[in-house]
């Protein structure tokens, strides 16, 4: 069973992940495109956070982890994020 803590973080992450992913999704600017895009990926990391997990950048052309080059980042053709298992729910 879910605690009462973690199901109210995680409800407000996904809220605040449907609403950042939305406006990522319709905005013409390129730079207001970004700002959206880090809010996601911040709730991403919140919503795996409070699960128990944690989320590492990858690159999805040549499959490696960690670290992206600066360039990289706010580029979604060339940048993903991975679950990778953090610690025990409790």
């Amino acid at each position: 069973m879910m605690r009462a803590e973690t199901y109210a973080v995680v409800n407000l992450a996904a809220l605040n992940l449907i609403e950042a992913a939305s406006a990522a999704y319709y905005v013409t600017e390129k730079e207001a495109a970004a700002r959206h895009e880090f809010r996601a990926r911040e709730m991403l990391k919140k919503i795996a956070s409070a699960l128990g997990y944690e989320v590492a950048e990858v690159g999805w052309r040549n499959g490696e982890t960690g670290e992206l080059p600066a360039a990289a980042h706010g580029q979604a053709p060339s940048s993903g994020l991975r679950l990778v298992f953090g610690r025990s729910v409790e």
